[in-house]
């Protein structure tokens, strides 16, 4: 089961310098369905609003969107620590996507309008994780409660 999670996250030993474009994607998609979880129920508008994030993050059709998707839920769901996931972000993600990941996080979480205690654990550590300063996390936060209803905030 680690070997099926490192390979689909691209943490073997022959992949481990060269992680796909997939799954980088994956891996912030996987840190957006960790939110939705992390308050131990399964919420429909947290579930539209990952969809919604995830058509505005990348140029795919929705079959591959979906495919992107039960990877990125696999990957959850298999994952024992939020490390696989924040050490692909650190490699990859530039300072202005580590903000917008966490910026997602925070719209994901507010998507039920109600922001769980388990929801602002979850992406306090992941801010923490992908070394995000903690201005730039309440700014994501802020950003994320003045966005209109139905709207994505991308910076």
């Amino acid at each position: 089961m680690i070997n099926h999670l490192k390979a689909l996250l691209g943490l073997t030993s022959e992949a481990s310098h060269d992680v796909g474009d997939s799954n980088i994607k994956i891996a912030g998609l996987a840190l957006l369905i960790e939110v939705s979880k992390s308050d131990h129920t399964v919420d429909v508008a947290e579930q539209e609003k990952i969809i919604a994030l995830a058509t505005n993050m990348f140029d795919i059709d929705l079959e591959q969107l979906d495919s992107l998707l039960k990877e990125a839920n696999a990957a959850s769901d298999e994952s024992t620590s939020l490390y696989s996931f924040t050490s692909i972000i650190n490699q990859h993600y530039s300072e202005t996507e580590k903000f917008n990941l966490i910026l997602f996080m925070w719209q994901v979480a507010m998507a039920d309008d109600h922001i769980d205690k388990y929801e602002e654990h979850l992406i306090r550590r992941v801010s923490d994780l992908i070394y995000l300063p903690h201005v730039r996390f309440m700014k994501a936060k802020h950003d994320a409660a003045n966005t209109p209803k139905g709207r994505d905030n991308i910076n």
